[in-house]
């Protein structure tokens, strides 16, 4: 019996996968679509899950940790703090924008939870570049360098109004990243408490 629920759990996890990784809109996918292709009862994603929603933030969850441990991964033994930070950040971006489908909800999740994910990743290299703040500051200043790059891949045509430039560009989005890089931690290396 445990077998055949864990079986329906999985079936139901992988049919959802398939059906994200073949959309360009998330919305698009409902519970009964994921039910038919992976021929389970429709109760059994709230039952597994509680909702759509949970299922489809697990998967996306997953697969954005996946690209974020390969981008550090690639990126750890490049340069110092600074420029380890900006790439981490500008490949982050270049993933959210090339998976925006995906990372619309990741970040949506994201944001919920306070952004904790996203700031511990960059926090070891604030921790090298501003050795004098304390634990609270740097997570402060996370916040500070994340939150807009969240609502920019969320909102990407309003940010680029706001901001002069088309994030969908990629040599003008890493521009605007490194700009934004710039000010942030120009002003964090100003304010030690």
């Amino acid at each position: 019996m445990k077998s055949d629920k864990m079986n329906a759990k999985e079936k139901i996890y992988q049919a959802a996968v398939e059906l994200l990784s073949s959309t360009d809109d998330v919305n698009k996918i409902s519970t009964r679509q994921i039910t038919a292709k992976a021929g389970v009862n429709l109760a059994l994603v709230n039952y597994y899950y509680q909702s759509k929603e949970n299922l489809l933030s697990e998967i996306v969850g997953k697969m954005m940790d996946v690209i974020i441990r390969q981008i550090i991964m690639e990126d750890s033994a490049k340069g110092n703090a600074e420029s380890r930070l900006r790439g981490i950040l500008i490949a982050t971006a270049d993933a959210a924008f090339m998976h925006a489908n995906i990372c619309q909800i990741a970040i949506s999740v994201e944001l919920k939870k306070g952004c904790r994910n996203s700031c511990a990743m960059i926090i070891p290299f604030l921790k090298d570049l501003l050795q004098d703040y304390s634990e609270t500051d740097l997570a402060v200043a996370a916040m500070q360098l994340m939150l807009p790059f969240h609502h920019i891949v969320l909102e990407p045509e309003l940010y680029g109004e706001i901001l002069g430039t088309d994030f969908t560009d990629k040599e003008k989005r890493d521009l605007k990243i490194n700009q934004m890089i710039s000010c942030a931690l120009a002003g964090l290396s100003h304010h030690i408490t």
